[in-house]
């Protein structure tokens, strides 16, 4: 099982080792969350929502995400000119929604279709020579100070244009054909749980990422929310089609929710 290091994630993972103790979760970035579900190293895990449209055995499980109705404050492009001149893009490496997402906005609603780079994990962005970069987790949130001008909540800037709550993050687990119902259960349960414990878990965090308890409290209670309904879903779906044109996805593909 694959848990997000970052602080969004803590709600959905705080309340598991209690519910199913017999799971090993294992603990990384989004993208490599990601590689390792493809690569079948887990069964599930949370990984970026772009990522349950990728294959045909994949199946999403629960109502529980990761996702934001306006300002996420922990995925943010970073600009020295406006969106709509960006030549050059920086994509931090532990992204994939996020990252799709970037490239959509800026063609979809700026004309833009910059060179696209990586910001590796644990490179400062300041070094690098690009128009833009995007920035992700507790690394957008901590940044002492902005690597460059312009700054651009992803989230808002997708829920203005579109109406719809952008969604980070969702359960997925394979193959498909296994009886997840069990288990798509325990993670409602276990968001429900963690929904329950903020100030707790907020506490925690704020001891971890070195960020103020009220920063981080105000982000789990106000800047995000942990459950997929009809907006949310419709926002995936408006998702999985643009990221098909664009050639991200694989077309015509449907996700399957198991609650």
């Amino acid at each position: 099982m694959g848990g997000v290091i970052y602080l969004n994630a803590r709600p959905l993972i705080w309340a598991l080792p209690d519910l199913c103790p017999w799971a090993r979760i294992s603990f990384d970035v989004p993208s490599r969350l990601a590689a390792q579900l493809a690569a079948r190293e887990l069964d599930v895990a949370i990984v970026p929502a772009i990522e349950a449209f990728r294959f045909p055995n994949y199946v999403v499980l629960s109502d529980a995400c990761i996702a934001a109705a306006d300002f996420a404050r922990s995925v943010v492009i970073f600009s020295r000119v406006p969106l709509d001149e960006v030549k050059t893009l920086a994509l931090d490496a532990a992204s994939r929604t996020s990252a799709a997402v970037s490239r959509i906005l800026l063609a979809e609603k700026y004309g833009a279709f910059p060179e696209v780079r990586e910001l590796p994990l644990g490179d400062d962005p300041a070094n690098l020579d690009c128009d833009a970069v995007l920035m992700i987790g507790d690394r957008a949130m901590t940044v002492k100070s902005p690597p460059l001008p312009h700054v651009h909540d992803l989230a808002a800037e997708w829920c203005s244009w579109t109406g719809l709550p952008l969604v980070f993050a969702v359960w997925v687990a394979q193959p498909a054909d296994r009886d997840w119902r069990p288990i798509a259960r325990i993670f409602a349960a276990a968001r429900d749980r963690g929904l329950a414990a903020l100030d707790i878990i907020a506490k925690k965090a704020a001891e971890d990422v070195g960020l103020p308890y009220s920063v981080c409290y105000e982000y789990l209670t106000r800047n995000l929310h942990f459950t997929m309904g009809p907006k949310e879903h419709e926002s995936l779906d408006l998702l999985g089609r643009l990221a098909a044109k664009y050639g991200f996805i694989p077309a015509n593909k449907r996700l399957r929710v198991i609650n």
